[in-house]
């Protein structure tokens, strides 16, 4: 069944931005098609006056009225706007509602905190598998806690954001005492376990920063993981940057405009590491909005792999039906393995997506369609993969293309020898079904691909035996010779 189709808006009435995006909605999968931000700074001063900056009012007034336009051009009624800790804080919070809404065309909705912590939260587990932990979501002002994964309970809101702490000077000393105070009242984190997945800008841009000092090659923020150690080294880098020049200009490459809250950021992130018992971080690009949007379109609590691989790929019928057909084809051929990701079953859904990807590049030129096969597979924006699984796809669909196919040496540490090695099978057995079948997924449904003993057998009906040929039993022999088995063709 094809997943159901929609698109959709969220603006985001942040303390620090005021951002539009606009979303694919494909069953469990959202894919932003548009993102657009102005870093319009409302809760710049509010712990100090107690209201919003006058210039970030102008300029976020300014942001909802383009973001009108942009909206009734491309005639997209189904949006919403939602407002965050700033506008809730402000004395003067109400009547900026009542001006912005009147801008916008229509009522923009002030999230309480423990709604903000609910919808990061519906944000997060739509975008990783069975999360289990306590998000966190930093945004200007404040800080959100909610536990996923487990027993359900309420979230909270806590004013730790950059711009709340950094009124008056910067003393790093005081500044961590204030943190461990306030962190210590929160019931979420004293009981947390598992991972934390962070949300929001700032800790989005430590890890780019952590990505540049470990070298690593995989430029891919979601699912992104970090340790205590790794985090603590950031943090060492973001308050260097305070005085010397060549840490700040580090951090000014990366985000220039975050470089001067990323020292605040990066002690929240140290000091939630070392006051809880969590295992460490991952990055989360979704949250808040993704959050809102599962709450406009009824997006269904489900697995975003599957439906983001047929959203960014834009299969068709006719390939979804050959995916599903192509991994129920090679499956009994796979050996048993130790559990690459975890157990049987998170190491099935990897084999399902990459041959849901199988037919994913048939438009792209012969020369090159390994390659860029294998570097969509890796980069694509779909949900609800480690690096790790998502490196297997990848050289997995880079081998379904190319018999000998080599990565790039760069990426080869994202996986072990094991992981490579199941790759390398998934792939060639994936060349085999689809020269047999012409991609059809009615023909591969009417042969077998089997193990018996040390042989690989091909059987298929006396019907298709036209089917069979030289290049498929070239094929077959090649999948064997992967899998340390004989090949055999039997017609029934």
């Amino acid at each position: 069944m094809f997943p159901k189709s929609e698109r959709a808006g969220i603006i985001d009435i942040g303390s620090n931005s005021v951002r539009l995006v606009i979303y694919d909605v494909l069953g469990a999968s959202i894919l932003p098609t548009f993102n657009e931000k102005v870093m319009a700074g409302l809760g710049q001063g509010l712990m100090r006056t107690g209201h919003l900056s006058v210039e970030g009012r102008e300029a976020a007034i300014r942001a909802l009225g383009r973001y009108r336009a942009i909206l009734k051009a491309l005639g997209l009624r189904n949006f919403t706007a939602v407002a965050t800790a700033a506008v809730r804080s402000a004395e003067d919070g109400p009547d900026f509602i009542k001006t912005a809404s009147r801008v916008l065309g229509r009522k923009i909705l002030t999230l309480s905190g423990e709604d903000e912590a609910r919808l990061s939260a519906l944000g997060v587990e739509a975008s990783f598998y069975k999360p289990e932990g306590i998000i966190g979501d930093l945004g200007g002002s404040s800080l959100e806690f909610k536990r996923v994964g487990g027993r359900s309970a309420r979230g909270e809101s806590l004013m730790l954001g950059p711009l709340s702490l950094a009124e008056g000077d910067f003393d790093p000393k005081t500044l961590r005492k204030t943190i461990r105070a306030e962190l210590k009242k929160s019931r979420v984190l004293s009981s947390a376990s598992g991972r934390f997945y962070a949300v929001g800008g700032a800790w989005r841009t430590l890890a780019k920063l952590n990505m540049q000092l470990e070298n690593y090659s995989l430029q891919v923020l979601q699912g992104y993981q970090m340790t205590e150690s790794q985090a603590s080294r950031v943090t060492k880098v973001c308050l260097d940057s305070m005085t010397n020049a060549a840490s700040r200009s580090m951090l000014e490459a990366i985000d220039k405009r975050r470089a001067k809250h990323l020292p605040i950021a990066a002690m929240l992130l140290q000091e939630i590491l070392a006051m809880s018992a969590l295992e460490g971080v991952s990055i989360s690009s979704s949250g808040l909005r993704e959050g809102v949007l599962r709450d406009l379109t009824g997006t269904p609590t489900a697995d975003p792999l599957m439906d983001g691989v047929i959203a960014f790929a834009r299969l068709d019928h006719n390939q979804i039906q050959f995916g599903q057909a192509l991994h129920d084809f090679i499956a009994p051929a796979l050996a048993p393995e130790p559990d690459l990701f975890g157990s049987p079953a998170a190491d099935k859904r990897i084999e399902q997506a990459a041959c849901m990807m199988a037919d994913s590049a048939g438009r792209f030129h012969p020369d090159h369609r390994s390659i860029m096969a294998y570097d969509q597979a890796l980069r694509a924006p779909y949900a609800g993969l480690s690096h790790s699984e998502r490196a297997l796809i990848a050289y997995a669909i880079g081998c379904r293309y190319e018999k000998d196919f080599k990565r790039p040496a760069e990426y080869e540490g994202l996986t072990t020898p094991e992981q490579d090695e199941r790759a390398r099978q998934i792939g060639s057995a994936m060349r085999l079904g689809a020269v047999f079948s012409g991609r059809s997924g009615p023909i591969l449904r009417r042969a077998n691909l089997v193990r018996r003993g040390d042989t690989l057998q091909l059987r298929v009906g006396k019907a298709d035996e036209a089917m069979v040929s030289d290049t498929v039993r070239r094929r077959l022999s090649q999948t064997a010779s992967q899998l340390n088995l004989k090949p055999d063709t039997s017609i029934d």
